[in-house]
């Protein structure tokens, strides 16, 4: 796709306006001209892309690809110009480790002229080839959309699902049939897109209550029994870890694999009488026998257990129905919706958020109910059914004046075409299909509706949505997590003022969520995205779309050769058998790794014979050094913007990292990394340090005089003793203590340098020489939403005081002191007027106090966690 490498070079320019003015103008016409043409081009390719994808003008794939190898090529170019500029622009106290060169603007000039001459030069032959063949350009309608479209996005996560209310009521007549014995296996079976993840997702929500343990767990494709029982083992453990008083951990011995670790885990300790079925397992994925049997014989054999599984594979589904033992019937045939629910579906979906006013005239309301359901046959003609291409239909749409564009869109996606009538004897009968032919119909409705959607996208999110492709299928994703990784892109556009950067991607995210692209998994306690997936379906268009755009490199275990060339590298491993890339990649921008961390001799067990994998780290086990990664291979790789590595056996990063003068994002999450270099005090542009589930505790004083940085998460880092520039960009500080035998005064406390945090987690600290400091800096922090606090006594300006009126969430570990009346309690609902949840561990409980202003503790969770009544539901 060549139109998201052209919005990548056309981006470029918008930084070097911003840089490097001076410059710029010292360059003449030359600039602009080339950016005027690059935005002629944008223009044109969209209708190119579409002609491609249709396959029908191999011409036209030709001359799509050329200008994508230019786009490239330019970005190229004003990379190296910011990199040279910013090398001359570095302060004095690190040019030490570079050349001095007093005619360095005369040649960056120069360069940068004489890249953009033999780009102009290849342009000018494009399009002396585009005339000469006729390549013809059809203009692409653009609709303009509904402004109030995105606000619909929570609506779809926190409404009750809608058409598959007779399929749930049948799993759960399967679950509670007297004749069941000790051990019940459920299928949901059906096609992609069906509605399979949907339906095991609400079944799971619906049962849970009525189980003492439970866990929902999707096994991500290519990846391995350990990876199954590891992913169903964390689950479990939290559900008994948050829900089940006094639960202690089993002790685990040395040579334990996981099989034996997660049946101790589900081994039950309390033999007391309870009307609750005891286990709970909706498992999604499970695509092999010897899968189903290993993940059967982790399970107790005398509680009642209920494992529900969605697959698309009958093999596995005639197997389990063996497991019980010719008792009734335990699978559940998913099949397309029919006319009926197919509109109810996608009227639920593209007319979410739109309330009905009490008052209403009977006529009114009749005419409402006429205006949705005259879509239902149209509907069901173009989707066929099929539950994910109504919802990415009803997405679209969302974004469009419904009279008009709406019909003009719908007649669009008609299978007979642009202009067909939209009648009833033309609709699609997906029943009439033969079994050899269904996969190709399903195909062809479900593509058909997702690129629509996708052109549709406004231009500066298509990066954003491609940008998923990096992550493995069948995945939770962190929506902050993404969010930083598109700023540290470049993604995201400068918003307006008064909004950050990340609340702007934060709406491009909300947006692909109103638009039925990605899912919500978990929401938060204020009700906003905390995790986020994409549909496996929706995933595979994502993955052939970055291969054939040369938009993302995506590699595992099975296919090292990288080419030189990769922008961006994804590199994943379920197994701790693994072989990183050793190219150079003078091109690359992102390099995003996630494997198993473990002992490369063994897939299963480290140097110490523990389990080891994604989700469980091997707990900073002493490994050869000669089984240590490196990331030297990344050296080469000037134009670097983003690192991730999750699960890499690091010791220490290399000191070439500091050349990185580009890089913008850095998450290292390795349990063998314990001191991170000086050198990364020179990543000047740094935004985002992730280095949770690490073992660093100290960092470089000059790391604290990078003016950009906006997040800083660890889990044990010593803050400096003091600053001297005010950190006025950092927003996120998690995971941070106060130095030792440090004594903060209103003069040196660090956190009077951060006023603008909205997001602050700190432990370690002492009242008596650290109360009083942090009491006024809290105090001074009036963007704060989230607060996390350990230590031996809460400062009393948490809940006191005109002060932190935006904080949301608050999480207090320590001695409280309460206000001594009543009416001062009253007043902490006027005082923090946007405080939703309140949670106490540690802490003594206040459940007078909070209780007296309606906060409510929230049901099953043994530790005290309140809210607010109306958020309350946000729990699922």
């Amino acid at each position: 796709m060549a139109e998201t490498a052209v919005i990548a070079a056309l981006s470029k320019f918008g930084e070097l306006a911003g840089q490097e003015a001076k410059v710029l103008l010292q360059l003449g016409d030359e600039m602009m001209l080339l950016r005027d043409r690059l935005e002629w081009l944008q223009a044109f390719i969209r209708d190119a892309d579409r002609k491609r994808r249709a396959g029908t003008d191999g011409l036209t794939r030709v001359w799509v690809r050329q200008t994508r190898d230019v786009a490239f090529k330019a970005e190229d170019a004003l990379d190296q110009f910011f990199y040279q500029v910013e090398l001359k622009n570095f302060p004095e106290r690190f040019r030490i480790w570079r050349k001095p060169n007093s005619c360095n603007n005369i040649f960056i000039r120069h360069g940068l002229s004489n890249e953009i001459k033999g780009i102009k030069s290849r342009l000018n032959q494009i399009s002396e080839n585009q005339k000469a063949y006729n390549l013809q350009h059809t203009p692409f309608v653009a609709f303009a959309s509904s402004t109030a479209a995105t606000l619909a996005w929570r609506d779809d996560f926190f409404d009750s699902p809608v058409g598959l209310n007779d399929d749930m009521k049948s799993i759960n007549d399967m679950v509670y049939d007297e004749t069941n014995h000790i051990q019940v296996f459920i299928f949901i079976l059906g096609e992609s897109g069906a509605g399979k993840f949907t339906l095991a997702d609400n079944v799971f929500f619906q049962l849970r209550k009525n189980f003492e343990v439970y866990a929902r767990y999707n096994m991500p494709p290519d990846s391995n029994t350990e990876v199954l029982l590891n992913g169903v083992y964390q689950q479990a453990y939290q559900c008994l870890k948050l829900y089940n008083p006094g639960f202690e951990q089993p002790v685990d011995l040395p040579n334990d694999d996981t099989a034996v670790k997660l049946r101790r885990l589900l081994t039950p300790r309390n033999q007391a009488a309870s009307s609750k079925k005891y286990l709970l397992l909706v498992v999604g994925g499970i695509s092999s026998i010897n899968f189903l049997n290993c993940l059967k014989a982790c399970l107790p054999d005398d509680k009642a257990v209920v494992l529900i599984l969605d697959t698309e594979s009958e093999e596995v589904t005639r197997h389990a129905d063996t497991m019980n033992q010719g008792r009734t019937n335990k699978t559940l045939m998913l099949s397309r919706l029919d006319e009926a629910r197919s509109g109810q579906l996608f009227c639920a979906r593209a007319f979410s958020g739109e309330k009905n006013t009490k008052g209403n005239a009977e006529p009114s309301m009749k005419n409402e109910r006429e205006e949705k359901t005259k879509y239902n046959k149209t509907v069901y003609k173009i989707t066929g059914g099929y539950p994910l291409a109504i919802v990415l239909l009803a997405g679209l749409l969302r974004f469009k004046e419904k009279h008009g564009q709406w019909e003009a869109k719908l007649q669009e996606l008609s299978p007979e075409g642009p202009g067909a009538e939209l009648s009833e004897e033309k609709c699609v009968n997906p029943a009439a299909r033969t079994e050899a032919n269904l996969s190709t119909t399903t195909g062809t409705v479900i593509d058909r509706v997702f690129w629509a959607s996708f052109d549709d996208l406004p231009k500066d999110i298509k990066s954003c949505f491609l940008y998923f492709a990096a992550f493995a299928r069948h995945t939770y994703i962190s929506a902050h997590e993404m969010v930083r990784m598109w700023v540290a892109e470049g993604f995201v556009v400068k918003p307006e003022l008064g909004k950050t950067m990340e609340e702007q991607g934060e709406d491009y995210l909300k947006e692909l969520v109103s638009r039925c692209l990605v899912q919500i998994v978990h929401a938060n306690a204020s009700r906003g995205i905390q995790n986020v997936r994409v549909h496996m379906r929706l995933h595979g268009f994502l993955r052939s779309k970055v291969r054939e755009a040369g938009f993302i490199e995506i590699h595992d275990m099975h296919d090292a050769f990288v080419p030189q060339s990769a922008r961006r590298i994804a590199f994943k491993s379920f197994d701790s058998r693994y072989t990183m890339p050793r190219n150079k990649f003078p091109k690359l921008r992102s390099f995003i790794c996630n494997v198993a961390e473990g002992d490369k001799s063994s897939a299963n067990t480290d140097d110490s014979g523990n389990t080891t994998s994604r989700w469980r780290c091997a707990g900073g086990a002493d490994v050869k050094k000669e089984d240590m990664d490196d990331i030297k291979f990344l050296n080469e790789s000037k134009f670097l913007r983003v690192i991730s590595i999750v699960g890499l056996k690091l010791e220490k990063l290399p000191k070439e990292i500091g050349d990185l003068i580009h890089l913008r994002y850095l998450l290292v999450r390795s349990s063998h990394l314990k001191v991170l270099s000086s050198v990364i005090r020179r990543l000047l542009n740094l935004q985002t340090l992730d280095i949770r589930k690490t073992k660093v505790e100290t960092i470089d004083p000059g790391f604290w005089r990078i003016k950009v940085l906006r997040h800083v998460l660890a889990e044990i880092l010593t803050l400096p003793e003091t600053l001297e520039e005010e950190l006025g960009e950092l927003q996120t500080l998690h995971g941070v203590h106060p130095a030792m035998a440090s004594n903060w005064s209103q003069q040196n406390c660090p956190l009077h340098k951060m006023t603008n945090l909205r997001s602050l987690e700190l432990h370690g600290f002492v009242d008596a020489t650290h109360g009083a400091a942090l009491d006024n800096a809290l105090a001074k922090m009036h963007l704060l939403g989230h607060l996390k606090l350990k230590g031996d006594i809460i400062p009393k300006c948490v809940f006191v005081g005109r002060c932190l009126e935006n904080l949301q969430t608050t999480q207090l570990d320590g001695t409280l002191r309460w206000p001594m009346t009543d009416q001062e309690i009253k007043d902490i609902r006027k005082l923090r007027p946007n405080l939703m949840e309140v949670a106490l561990e540690g802490s003594n409980d206040a459940a007078t106090e909070l209780e007296l202003i309606g906060y409510k503790r929230v049901p099953r969770r043994f530790k005290p966690v309140y809210r607010l009544p109306h958020y309350l539901p946000i729990f699922r």
